[in-house]
């Protein structure tokens, strides 16, 4: 599946060759291999190894691995993908003891054409979209796995304690701007029409928005388990897929990975042992951060109507690409698990 993948990974290996030389003077950069990997629906990656010997260097020639990220050549998941902002916000999350590639945005676009940021590549172990079938998780035992857990939620709380002096450039949204943000999400991409049910929810959510909100932290956004990079000692290695970040209310970072999960486990009927539940997942989240979650109920609702329009745009671009779509789009069952959700809200209200 190649919804995203269209630069040809050798151009792009050619070009950075060519980047490295001018940025560091040595010569004869070799392009040993450039490839793209299993292929997301965000940014475009492109995976290089290159080969060079610095002046006087005795060692000889050197291999590196590094990895390349471009906006999408075509229409991709988001409408805005600003990797300048990406890097700021992980430059100001590492600040704060959060583990990341090491980031460089290039902004000149004589090399690729675009603004691309280029990072070492860091080895480990990523985590698959299902947990439970995960083939390293299932190595580890029950204690490993709460490790695991505990280690990524601590990377979340660590995030939320950057200085936002440090992260200026990332966009400021407060619950109101959140929902604007979301409503302008769902018209952009759905092509104007979107689906009913979740326009419905974000009213739901404008018209039930907590009173007062926490003070902005630094969010990474896209909080999955999939995003990280996990060493042997089971500790992140890197934080990776800043494309969603912002400031705003932390309760929409814990919400996303709470929500993703339990949806997952809904969908499944199974859950990895080691792995704590959702109460156990904010009490961690609480006791890491030092920070009681409020309304949290609203985050989880308003998360889910975010995921599941992020999965309605994977499955118009599968649909204008003429190819299957992983999940329906009006038939989705996460529209189901979000009726469910918005009724259960209404009845404890009531």
């Amino acid at each position: 599946m190649a919804l995203l993948t269209h630069r040809d990974p050798l151009v792009v290996g050619a070009a950075l060759a060519r980047w490295i030389t001018a940025r560091t003077g040595v010569h004869e950069v070799r392009v040993i291999n450039a490839e793209h990997p299993s292929v997301g629906y965000s940014s475009e990656t492109v995976l290089v190894d290159l080969a060079w010997s610095g002046d006087g260097d005795d060692r000889g020639e050197q291999s590196h691995e590094l990895v390349v990220r471009l906006a999408p050549p075509t229409a991709g998941l988001f409408p805005d993908y600003d990797l300048a902002r990406q890097t700021v916000a992980q430059t100001a999350a590492a600040a704060a003891g959060v583990a990341v590639a090491s980031p460089e945005f290039v902004a000149d676009p004589q090399w690729l054409g675009a603004p691309f940021v280029v990072m070492p590549r860091v080895r480990g172990h990523i985590i698959g979209e299902v947990a439970v079938a995960d083939a390293w998780l299932k190595t580890l035992t029950e204690h490993e796995r709460a490790q695991v857990h505990e280690s990524f939620v601590a990377a979340v709380a660590a995030t939320h304690r950057a200085d936002l002096a440090a992260a200026a450039g990332v966009p400021v949204r407060g619950n109101d701007a959140e929902l604007e943000f979301w409503v302008d999400y769902l018209d952009w991409s759905s092509g104007g029409a979107p689906i009913p049910a979740l326009v419905d929810a974000l009213e739901w959510c404008r018209a039930h928005r907590p009173a007062r909100e926490s003070e902005p932290v630094l969010l990474w956004g896209d909080v999955r388990l999939g995003n990280v990079i996990f060493g042997d000692d089971r500790v992140p290695r890197a934080v990776l897929d800043w494309d969603m970040t912002s400031i705003g209310a932390r309760e929409h970072d814990v919400a996303w990975f709470t929500t993703l999960e339990s949806t997952m486990r809904s969908l499944l009927g199974s859950h990895l042992a080691g792995f704590p539940d959702r109460d156990g997942t904010i009490a961690q989240y609480e006791s890491l951060s030092g920070y009681t979650l409020r309304d949290f109920g609203w985050y989880e609702i308003l998360a889910l109507i975010r995921s599941t329009a992020i999965l309605a745009r994977i499955g118009y671009l599968h649909r204008d690409a003429g190819l299957p779509s992983p999940l329906p789009v009006e038939d989705n069952p996460l529209l189901d698990l979000l009726a469910a959700r918005l009724a259960s809200a209404d009845r404890s209200a009531g």
